[in-house]
């Protein structure tokens, strides 16, 4: 009868042991995770509702399933390694500065503002001082952002900002560069003149190339970070959107190649790839300015074979679509401030709704699937023929 007690002891003292092992584990997990969200590093998502399975689901499965101590090890290690796909913690701000392209509008003026609030010193260049957006930065940010006037298409334009930013950042050098500028232009392969074709690898990928390269002893200089800005149709391409999507598989290229090459010296090269997002180049003035210089720039044959009246159409959808996408750029700017400052940058940030799920699927579909997955989001208007076909 003594012994029974005394078994019955053992079990109870061993249990009250493994909960207070499980949940000083569970404790430190939550914690630890819970930090992430108050510093903004974290949001919910993949990993977030990964996390809650692993807070919830963890301890019990594995008290079950495998019991003692090989149970209260194996739901550390789940824990340890979810950890470790969470969002690193950000480095000091210290006196690092940053150039960023593209400031006028869009990804690139509100991570100006962004970068300013949390005390980094930028270089805001924009295509011109006075437009809107270079005056909302003049208005809105301190003394330590700095704004310049950049054309990434002319080397005298990027030879200027080089001084100009040597100039500032002494024997420190540059710790970031934001390759953001670019351009987007909704055209058939057959109606983009050679004209549009040239212009859209002008800004968004040799424009990149020329600064990176201008730039690259101040950040080989500080061991920084470049942060190039691509696009989801830099993995996947779009009926209609060919000459932006060649510029932006280019740039994804050229990004893989430089972060291989720079590792020896330091530096460490990101790639944001946003989804679709309403900035400038969604709204309506800009949409029509760039369909009259598409048809101005096309030739007659190839006016005549597609037809003014398709053109409009297609124009005219785009316009009533616009709404559909988002105008929050938190998710992106987040990424770009990651990529900039976090101790364990990705080599890729898929930005927006289901981005990472895309990418992930993508390429493992048949190629006939995943063209009629494309055909399905694709903004070209199904109701509408060329006039050759008419």
């Amino acid at each position: 009868m003594n012994t029974n007690i005394d078994y019955d002891e053992y079990l109870d003292d061993d249990i009250i042991f493994y909960s207070v092992l499980y949940s000083s584990v569970t404790v430190l997990f939550a914690m630890a995770v819970l930090s992430k969200f108050l510093t903004n590093e974290f949001r919910f998502g993949f990993r977030s509702v990964l996390s809650l399975a692993v807070l919830f689901l963890g301890e019990p499965l594995c008290q079950f399933f495998i019991k003692g101590p090989s149970g209260v090890f194996a739901f550390a290690m789940c824990c340890l390694v979810i950890y470790s796909i969470l969002p690193a913690s950000h480095l000091p701000v210290g006196n690092k500065a940053v150039l960023v392209t593209g400031c006028d509008s869009g990804f690139g003026n509100s991570l100006v503002k962004k970068l300013d609030s949390i005390g980094m010193r930028v270089f805001a260049t924009c295509l011109s001082l006075n437009s809107p957006g270079a005056v909302s930065l003049q208005l809105a940010c301190s003394g330590r952002v700095h704004l310049l006037q950049l054309d990434v298409t002319s080397q005298k334009d990027i030879e200027t900002t080089v001084e100009y930013v040597k100039q500032h950042t002494g024997e420190e050098g540059l710790w970031g560069l934001v390759n953001n500028a670019g351009v987007w232009y909704y055209s058939e392969l057959e109606t983009t003149s050679e004209t549009i074709f040239r212009k859209v690898l002008e800004i968004n990928l040799f424009g990149a190339i020329r600064l990176t390269k201008a730039l690259l002893p101040l950040i080989r200089k500080s061991k920084g970070r470049i942060v190039n800005v691509s696009s989801l149709m830099g993995r996947l391409t779009m009926e209609g959107n060919g000459a932006y999507s060649m510029s932006k598989h280019a740039l994804l290229a050229f990004s893989d190649t430089l972060r291989q090459e720079m590792k020896k010296w330091g530096v460490h090269v990101s790639i944001i790839e946003p989804t679709g997002f309403y900035t400038e180049n969604m709204k309506e003035h800009v949409i029509n300015s760039r369909k009259s210089e598409l048809w101005d720039t096309m030739d007659e044959e190839t006016k005549v074979t597609y037809g003014q009246k398709y053109f409009d159409s297609i124009y005219e959808s785009i316009v009533e679509g616009s709404n559909r996408y988002p105008d929050d750029l938190t998710c992106v700017i987040r990424a770009m401030r990651s990529g900039l400052l976090s101790k364990r940058p990705r080599n890729r940030y898929p930005c927006g709704t289901g981005a990472d799920f895309i990418m992930m699927l993508y390429p493992l579909l048949p190629v006939w699937v995943a063209d009629k997955l494309i055909s399905l989001i694709s903004i070209m208007p199904k109701d509408v023929r060329p006039a050759g076909l008419d």
